[in-house]
This record gives structure tokens, C-alpha cells and sequence, in this order.
């Protein structure tokens, strides 16, 4: 077995370290990082700001060699800097703590986790971040995985679209109408097919009695046999 490099133990264990502390204090680390990368990064690509220059000597090779080294620099502090603080917060999210998850879903926003599902290590912890993502545009591909074969899975998709269903409303909310509206139409579909899993049937029915469907899909109403009697 290949041993791990200096560099890549000295992450693992930062990484360990992290996971280890209380989920607050992991989430409050998380924030000033982020914070903290990105004035480097602001830092970086303003290369000599504010640095006075004798007059003459300012000439358009100067700009464009300095233009250059300043987005070096800026993409250094990007691609290391915020590769590092990537894998934390996916590792701290792993446990599936509310704090590290809504922490994840700022982060890489609804579709970034829909993105992230195609990586099967970071499937399950995307799906379940997606409950505490902003806006709907990650609840058609909660829907589609809450109707699929992979039990698992869907247990992780209804448990995610639960949690967004109970959040309060958002002003961004209605930018995603559509995605609503196909989600809303999933989740319908599985709460009335017969056919399906009992448990499948009554988390649908459950995010849609918290979900702001739009009117028209609730026509028909809900299921009332997966009521607990």
C-alpha cells in the first residue's frame, strides 16, 4: 500500500481535527476560513494597489506583467488554498451535523451538490445537504432520486425534501417556479402510485403538506391510506 506524502498526511490530520470539534465551533471555523481565503484572494489579485510608481517609468509592459503575476498569484491562493478548505468542508459534513450541512449547502449552492452527486463519495452527503440549500432548483433531482430503485437513497432524498419543505419561505424562492413545479409533480406522482413503498408514499405526502406547490397540482388532494391510522 502507497503511503501518503508529508503534505497529504499533514491534511489528513487537519482534516481529523476538524471533524473532531463540536459541530458549532466546526461551523464558525468553516465561516472565518472562508472569510479568510477570500480577502487572500482579493489581496492577490490586486497585485501592487496602492503602490506609487515615479512618473514615466509606468508603461504598458510594466501593466501587463504586472496583470499577469497578479493572477498567478490569485490563481495559487484559488487552487490550493481553497482545494484544502474544499475537502474540509465536505469532511466535516459527512456526519450529517445540520450545522456542517447548511454550512456545505452555502457553499456549493443547490445545483452545486446536484453536481457533486455524480461523484459517488460525495453522493450521499450532497443529497443530504440539498434540505438546507437555498431555493428549489435542487428538488426535481430529489424527487427523481425519491422515486428511484436505491432504497438508501431515496430514504436520504425524502429526509432531504422534508427538511426543505419545513424551512420558512425565502424571498429567492420563486426564482425557481419551475423547479418547484417539476419537483412538486414528482412528489405527487409517488405519494399516489399504489404501487409504491408505503414509507415512500407518506414522506412524499409529508413534504407536500409544507411545500408552496403551486394550487393547481393539489386538485386531486393527497392520499389519505398512508395516513398513520
Amino acid at each position: 500500500m502507497t503511503s501518503l506524502g508529508p503534505e497529504k498526511q499533514g491534511l489528513s490530520a487537519i482534516v481529523t481535527k476538524v471533524r473532531n470539534l463540536e459541530p458549532r465551533v466546526r461551523f464558525r471555523l468553516m465561516l472565518a476560513l472562508f472569510a479568510s481565503l477570500a480577502a487572500m484572494a482579493t489581496f492577490a489579485a490586486c497585485g501592487g494597489c496602492g503602490k506609487r510608481m515615479p512618473a514615466g517609468e509606468v508603461t504598458a509592459a510594466a501593466h501587463a506583467a504586472g496583470d499577469a503575476a497578479a493572477a498567478a498569484s490569485g490563481a495559487l491562493v484559488d487552487a490550493d488554498a481553497f482545494a484544502v478548505a474544499n475537502r474540509l468542508m465536505w469532511s466535516g459534513a459527512e456526519d450529517g451535523e445540520s450545522e456542517d450541512l447548511a454550512a456545505l449547502a452555502v457553499h456549493e449552492g443547490a445545483m452545486g451538490l446536484v453536481e457533486a452527486t455524480s461523484i459517488p463519495e460525495l453522493r450521499e452527503t450532497a443529497l443530504k445537504a440539498m434540505g438546507y440549500a437555498a431555493g428549489f432548483a435542487q428538488l426535481p433531482f430529489l424527487a427523481k432520486v425519491a422515486g428511484g430503485k436505491n432504497d438508501d437513497e431515496a430514504r436520504l432524498a425524502l429526509a432531504a425534501t422534508v427538511e426543505l419543505a419545513a424551512r420558512p419561505r425565502r424571498a429567492e424562492d420563486v426564482e425557481d417556479a419551475d423547479e418547484l413545479r417539476e419537483g412538486c409533480e414528482g412528489l405527487f406522482a409517488l405519494a399516489r402510485d399504489k404501487a409504491r413503498p408505503k414509507w415512500r408514499r407518506a414522506s412524499a405526502v409529508r413534504a407536500l403538506r409544507m411545500m408552496p406547490c403551486p394550487p393547481s397540482l393539489s386538485d386531486e388532494g393527497l392520499p389519505s391510506d398512508v395516513d398513520a391510522k
